[in-house]
């Protein structure tokens, strides 16, 4: 959704803008005009019946998934003493990149190192934040070619999702997440509704509360702590991967709906 991501996450112009109208006007009738509408989780679905007044039998739901070739389990030699906690993304305010910074400054004294690969709308604010937190623990990563995030994802003990507070938090499975899973890492992120249609909490992932910097320090501490509950976690998160998400069986779902 334009509207969404624009308008009610990024909040780059007011809900009573012109372009506002615009980018509304644009996913409404986009919708409108398609035999059939795919989206990434039955809450992003509810979103757009309720916000654009469509109908629901219009829309499919497909897990996002990932690119099983690039991002698969390898094992590696750690090049670091440290638990290393992983995130990549585009600093939009869904991440809730400050939650992770917070967090990182709770958890300043533990042998860890967070390590924070991407640039965007939030970066600069969030560094300065980091920043006047003094914080050693910490490292910005510029963004890295597709294809090499395997390589940071493999060094890494635990990845991070989104813990953001806007609308659409509640809404995505980030990619992200699939990429980890993919990996057979053990996750991280914010309970919400979308999350929760994949996964289980405990079971094939951790979940913290929503814009709480300490309830994911919590979860951090708890992986570092029981490596065995965190590497069940990992490996059910993998073979969930393998079961339902992996390019040939989603290929499957896409084309049973367009049958339909």
């Amino acid at each position: 959704s334009h509207y969404g991501g624009y308008i009610l996450d990024r909040k780059y112009f007011s809900p009573k803008s012109l372009r506002a109208k615009y980018y509304h006007f644009l996913d409404k009738w986009s919708c409108k005009l398609a035999d059939l509408v795919l989206l990434d989780t039955d809450a992003h679905i509810d979103f757009f019946v309720r916000e654009f007044g469509l109908p629901r039998e219009k829309f499919r739901r497909i897990f996002v998934g990932a690119d099983s070739d690039i991002f698969y389990p390898r094992k590696i030699q750690k090049e670091s003493d440290k638990f290393i906690i992983h995130f990549h993304g585009y600093y939009i305010p869904l991440q809730g990149v400050k939650y992770i910074i917070q967090a990182a400054k709770i958890l300043e004294n533990e042998n860890m190192s967070f390590n924070l690969i991407g640039r965007g709308q939030t970066f600069k604010n969030d560094k300065r934040l980091a920043e006047s937190l003094k914080l050693s623990n910490v490292n910005f990563v510029d963004p890295v070619p597709y294809e090499k995030l395997p390589d940071y994802i493999a060094q890494a003990d635990v990845c991070l999702g989104i813990f953001g507070d806007s609308p659409k938090t509640d809404l995505v499975i980030p990619n992200k997440i699939y990429e980890a899973l993919a990996m057979g890492k053990p996750v991280i992120t914010a309970d919400t509704p979308a999350i929760r249609e994949l996964l289980t909490d405990g079971v094939n992932v951790f979940l913290c509360f929503k814009a709480d910097p300490k309830s994911l320090a919590e979860k951090i501490l708890l992986i570092k702590n029981q490596p065995l509950v965190a590497e069940r976690a990992a490996q059910n998160g993998h073979k969930l991967f393998e079961q339902k998400l992996k390019e040939r069986i989603l290929a499957k779902e896409v084309l049973k709906n367009f049958e339909s």
